[in-house]
């Protein structure tokens, strides 16, 4: 299939390195330059999360310069500690009017919520009109507003199975290097929203797929094993278990430890939501959230503690819709408008 991510962010250059190899992929962004350009987002294979941070004498090197680091350790400042990165590869950014140039596109993924796309992107879409429509967001009703959005298309919403992340600017972009490094001779720093790096399950799925039957078969189809074919419940109940605790990280300052600390209100929260979607009680309790707190830091194989506070904090707006679309759902929501009030109280 040809497919166009929507966004040069951390999902859509992710997003489109894994779908490289088997399909022909681009993704899209409002400023690629006058001749287009191309970033080469970095897939962690094997990290350290007890390591982060800790440079002492370890260093690393680039083999061939390529943005593989060879076979010793490299910590970095912004807490991703690697020993391998398993693959670059490379993907193409260009606009909107190469896009509707280089033909027929068959799925757009849009990674920006269908309702806060610019008039301009809107438009541009719909002149390229491709047969579906996917939408990354999960907050209640997107993806209505998507296929509002866009009526000749088919809609879907899909659940990424992977992390990613942006490196900040001015962060060593060729390849993983010590906190305390400089860039040298033929090294790169980071541009903002440019420089990805993600970890991804082997053999995994890269998302899950949720939507009309007909429009889910045929992107199975199309798409092969990168796509998981599930339920909608399977794609919007976990957040409604998940968001109230990145909700709570992100009022503790994206502190891991005080979220741990004080998880009594997240799990009151989680269990109103899961209520509010359901229609019936399910307990989410604090002390289980623990238990999967601490599996995660064991793991997955990037040090979460400090990769969960800096992703949520971009997307604290989303969060925040999440738990107002749950509050206003719930018969009683007491936990999740403490926490709406929270959050607001502290900048969200």
């Amino acid at each position: 299939m040809r497919v166009l991510f929507q966004g040069a962010g951390a999902i859509g250059l992710a997003g489109a390195a894994l779908f490289t190899d088997a399909h022909e992929v681009a993704v899209v962004s409002r400023s690629p330059g006058a001749d287009g350009r191309a970033a080469f987002p970095r897939r962690v294979s094997i990290a350290d999360p007890t390591d982060s941070g800790q440079v002492g004498s370890r260093h690393s090197s680039c083999a061939g310069g390529r943005g593989r680091a060879d076979g010793r350790r490299a910590s970095s400042s912004d807490g991703w500690s690697v020993t391998r990165v398993a693959a670059t590869r490379r993907v193409t950014i260009t606009d909107w009017i190469a896009a509707a140039a280089d033909g027929i596109w068959d799925l757009i993924v849009l990674t920006t919520r269908p309702g806060d796309l610019d008039a301009e992107v809107v438009s541009a879409i719909r002149d390229i009109s491709p047969a579906f429509i996917a939408t990354t967001s999960q907050v209640e009703g997107d993806l209505e507003r998507a296929q509002a959005v866009f009526p000749g298309t088919q809609a879907v919403i899909v659940g990424p199975a992977f992390l990613s992340e942006r490196l900040d600017p001015g962060a060593p972009a060729d390849c993983v290097r010590p906190a305390d490094s400089r860039v040298g001779r033929g090294g790169r720093r980071a541009e903002p929203g440019h420089e990805v790096r993600f970890w991804a399950p082997a053999g995994a799925p890269r998302f899950l797929v949720a939507g009309p039957r007909g429009a889910v078969r045929s992107l199975v189809r199309g798409l092969g094993r990168l796509v998981l074919p599930v339920p909608m419940e399977a794609v919007l109940l976990p957040p409604t278990v998940f968001i109230p605790f990145v909700a709570e990280l992100s009022i503790r300052d994206g502190d891991w430890a005080a979220l741990k600390s004080h998880l009594d209100r997240p799990a009151n929260a989680a269990t109103e939501a899961v209520r509010s979607r359901l229609g019936v009680p399910v307990a989410v309790f604090g002390t289980a959230a623990h238990v999967v707190l601490a599996a995660l830091e064991r793991i997955v194989p990037i040090d979460v503690t400090n990769y969960a506070g800096r992703h949520f904090a971009r997307h604290l707006g989303q969060t925040r819709d999440m738990l107002v679309g749950w509050a206003g759902s719930a018969d009683s929501a007491h936990a999740l408008q403490e926490l709406i009030t929270a959050l607001d109280a502290n900048g969200a």
